[in-house]
């Protein structure tokens, strides 16, 4: 299968950039490139293309917006290529396959690319061994048993073999490493930002930058936690 792609980037030597990464892609065709909102529009219009690579800040429209303007049902796989790490979080709201920053690394937008044609040959729907993803966890606490559904939890915390369950103000531990939990968890919803914790996306508010590569994750509850250098790459990528 070719897939039919469009460039929305208003910088020459970024758009000479992809055009050269893509010469290793050849089921890849660029069917147009465009600097600006308006061109990029009609380009989508004309050609319906199965790919985007999109910047952020363009002339005219930022990219979210532009993709507001798609109607679902015609909009492509969006891999977002841009400079700036503040946009990451509104990227995971338009479910873009991956969110890739300026320089581009080689290995990373080979990766992207490999994503958009999963998803664009098939959805996933199950988790990464083939089971359904995880609905609830069973908590033993203080003589009771009840359930905790995963998507209440704003976001997971290693402890020893156990994992504390942080849900708004409460906070419940199951008897479980993260490694595990992690593998049965669904990755449309859950990432793993360090060694300790995985956090639910729709929990985080924005993204800072800290020291030697590493950031800050901060959660709609004002919760700040550290995201590792080894992790950023993972947090910023889409299911395909």
């Amino acid at each position: 299968m070719t897939i039919r792609a469009v460039v929305v980037e208003d910088e020459p030597l970024a758009i000479r950039r992809l055009r050269r990464l893509l010469r290793g892609e050849p089921d890849v065709r660029i069917v147009a490139a465009c600097g600006d909102a308006a061109s990029a529009r009609t380009a989508i219009d004309r050609h319906a293309p199965d790919l985007l690579f999109l910047d952020v800040q363009l002339p005219g429209a930022d990219g979210f917006a532009l993709l507001k303007e798609v109607a679902a049902e015609r909009r492509p796989a969006v891999i977002f290529v841009t400079a700036h790490e503040r946009y990451a979080v509104p990227a995971f709201a338009h479910e873009a396959v991956d969110y890739l920053l300026k320089p581009i690394d080689p290995e990373r937008f080979r990766a992207a690319v490999a994503r958009a044609r999963r998803r664009l040959g098939r959805r996933e729907t199950t988790a990464g061994d083939g089971t359904p993803p995880l609905v609830r966890l069973l908590v033993h606490e203080r003589g009771r048993a009840f359930f905790v559904r995963v998507d209440e939890v704003d976001w997971f915390e290693a402890a020893g073999n156990y994992v504390r369950l942080h849900v708004g103000r409460a906070t419940h531990r199951v008897r479980l490493p993260l490694a595990r939990l992690e593998a049965r968890l669904d990755r449309r919803q859950f990432r793993r930002i360090n060694r300790s914790y995985i956090v639910q996306l729709d929990r985080i508010r924005e993204l800072q930058s800290w020291f030697h590569g590493d950031s800050v994750v901060i959660l709609t509850s004002g919760t700040r936690l550290r995201l590792s250098r080894r992790y950023r790459d993972r947090l910023y990528e889409t299911t395909a």
